[in-house]
């Protein structure tokens, strides 16, 4: 009677404090970002592990710091996971980062304060306390087994309402089978998810947005995406979620459900045909009402218990019809682009001189996918050099926005040029059509002295040569003499040369040990000797930067460095000039197992050189720590490739 009565009275308390809970955390808890630590226990035996856990309610961490742990071996972690909730009309969302624990010694440790950047603020976290005890012992736990009570009698019989309200199930809630099968219903009919597109039908490249929606009407928590939808065919982007976003209400089959979004998508589809959105699993917890086979003084608060209960819904599969363009009126500069756009080009200044950039734009503007078609380039004229464009991008969710391109060409020769008009060419879904949008034609004034660099023709810095002067010699035939002069006579024994060929022998001896010692020396140094061998590569490459160099001339520096570095890696990965860029070379090191670091290197030699092309950049001492740097990143590379 006792531990009956005792069991009814925890059972009323827990209810009491779970409506308490609930009501305080709906009124004051949500909607506030919030960063804490937590433990599972307060005291751990020093033979056994516990876990550490951060966490961020209603906003984004970003780069958490950890305290102190030297106190404690870190066995896993971070181990992450994302969770929402919705109870009484309000609407959380946390993210959690845990680590398993395992202490080092006995004792009471003090875990301090993490930090984690939320919304670009620094916010800190509670700092915590354990008690390492000794090693745990099965004696105890038989003790406690064996307690003629059937319980712990200094146990709390309160409990912690917290922990009682996170339960999985009440422990006098026993559902019979045709209570679960009512219990499934229940969430069936007021809990689910759907992914939802704004289109079904597109042409190919036409952007869609699916949008992965929760519908409900009952509390839930612990919301985690289990099984991500498949987007074969597409191409896929994220969304960004609003952790603080509103449920919306909307109506299905005459009953209203909150809505929230789990997940917004853009997809692009790539090819034409039925193409499929595969469905999507959740995992959850889902509160429902469940009814006690027992009945105490605590139902005053309702004759039904609250029971947690995990739940998996799965959304539909979505398909998706997508037309191929048509080719009928295609232009022939067609990229891919589809949607509605503007396009626009601009030259910085129509009058320059020989050896000045002058910087051409390329921009274009609208909605669709942005994300996936590239700009036009321009065709410059016979005289000029084209480097890399430097490219800016403002999209929003990868279908609306401006990408523009600023190349920079740098005309060789003096007189008047037109660079030609340039065209773009977009398919507009809307008028089912292609639309094609020419820009001007730009007449350009070249003044100065012809360059010491000259171009043969403007589609990449690599097709530039320098003119050398020939000399040849007046007559290329010496006469011959008829007549033949005798030498003088003269006396072997005793002469210098006598001696000479005695020594010659120990002299060669001693000669071919120091060979073959600084040779054994040198192969053994097997990397100082590639770096010899590409040093004096690269300091070939560079001789005509640095005869400009000592001139001073910042300009022709620059210039040739950029060729100088250029030229060896189209040279040893074979890439063409036409396709010769900073991206694929990147991507093209990257593929030979290059080191990053050396990909960076040259990577930034190469901006700053185009940089400097730019502002006209001088001053020897810079020129000489670029010129090293060159030296440098050539050798480095080269002895890379080699063995690649």
């Amino acid at each position: 009677m006792f531990s009956r009565g005792l069991k009814h009275f925890r059972s009323g308390m827990k209810k009491v404090f779970s409506f308490l809970a609930f009501l305080l955390v709906g009124l004051f808890g949500y909607g506030q970002v919030k960063f804490y630590a937590s433990l599972n226990t307060k005291s751990v035996p020093v033979n056994q592990n516990f876990q550490l856990s951060y966490t961020v309610e209603n906003g984004e961490g970003r780069t958490l710091k950890l305290p102190n742990l030297n106190e404690f071996n870190v066995l896993s972690g971070p181990n992450t996971s994302q969770s929402m909730q919705w109870v009484n009309g309000n609407v959380s969302q946390s993210s959690t980062y845990s680590y398993i624990l395992q202490p080092k010694k006995e004792g009471t440790f003090k875990i301090g304060k993490a930090i984690v950047n939320v919304g670009g603020a620094n916010l800190e976290s509670n700092e915590l306390s354990i008690t390492v005890t000794g090693p745990a012992q099965q004696k105890a736990q038989q003790r406690q087994n064996n307690s003629p009570f059937g319980f712990d009698p200094f146990e709390d019989p309160f409990g912690d309402p917290f922990e009682a309200m996170a339960q999985q199930q009440e422990e006098d809630v026993q559902p019979s089978k045709q209570a679960l099968s009512d219990i499934d219903k229940q969430i069936r009919e007021n809990v689910f998810v759907r992914m939802v597109t704004n289109k079904n039908a597109v042409y190919e490249g036409e952007p869609i947005n699916a949008t992965l929606k929760l519908y409900y009407r009952l509390n839930f928590g612990n919301v985690q995406m289990s099984k991500a939808p498949k987007f074969d065919g597409f191409w896929s982007q994220e969304g960004e979620q609003n952790p603080n976003q509103k449920p919306t209400v909307e109506t299905i089959n005459g009953q209203q459900f909150y809505v929230l979004e789990i997940q917004k998508y853009t997809l692009f589809p790539q090819r034409s045909g039925a193409l499929q959105i595969s469905p999507t699993e959740l995992n959850m917890i889902v509160q429902v009402q469940v009814q006690s086979k027992r009945r105490s003084v605590w139902d005053i608060f309702g004759g039904a218990q609250l029971q947690n209960v995990p739940y998996k819904p799965v959304s539909n599969g979505v398909t998706i019809n997508v037309k191929a363009l048509p080719e009928a009126g295609k232009p022939e500069n067609f990229s891919g682009a589809v949607g509605k756009f503007t396009f626009q080009t601009n030259v910085s200044q129509k009058e320059s001189k020989t050896d000045e950039g002058v910087t051409y734009t390329v921009k274009v503007s609208g909605t669709g996918n942005m994300k996936t078609f590239e700009l036009p380039k321009p065709n410059v004229p016979d005289g000029f050099e084209v480097y890399d464009p430097k490219t800016k991008e403002d999209i929003v969710a990868g279908t609306s926005g401006t990408k523009q391109a600023d190349y920079l060409i740098i005309p060789r020769q003096p007189g008047e040029f037109k660079i030609e008009p340039l065209s773009f060419s977009f398919f507009d879904p809307s008028q089912g059509k292609y639309v094609n949008i020419q820009a001007p034609e730009y007449a350009l004034k070249i003044s100065g002295e012809p360059s010491k660099v000259t171009v043969s023709n403007g589609e990449n810095i690599l097709n530039s040569t320098s003119k050398k002067e020939i000399k040849s010699l007046g007559s290329d035939i010496r006469f011959i003499k008829t007549k033949a002069e005798l030498l003088p006579a003269t006396t072997f024994v005793g002469s210098p040369l006598q001696y000479g060929l005695m020594a010659a022998p120990f002299l060669l001896f001693i000669g071919a040990f120091a060979f073959k010692r600084n040779a054994d020396k040198q192969s053994a140094d097997v990397l100082g000797s590639k770096l010899r061998k590409a040093n004096k590569m690269a300091k070939k490459r560079l001789a005509v930067a640095e005869k400009h160099l000592r001139e001073n001339n910042g300009k022709l520096f620059y210039d040739e460095v950029s060729r100088a570095l250029l030229g060896y890696v189209s040279d040893k990965l074979h890439i063409d000039v036409a396709d010769l860029s900073k991206d694929n070379i990147e991507e093209k090191l990257r593929n030979k197992n290059v080191d990053e670091e050396k990909i960076n290197s040259l990577k930034q030699l190469l901006e700053t050189c185009e940089f400097a092309l730019y502002t006209n950049l001088t001053g020897n001492e810079n020129m000489q720590q670029q010129y090293t740097n060159a030296v440098t990143t050539i050798a480095e590379l080269e002895d890379e490739l080699k063995n690649a």
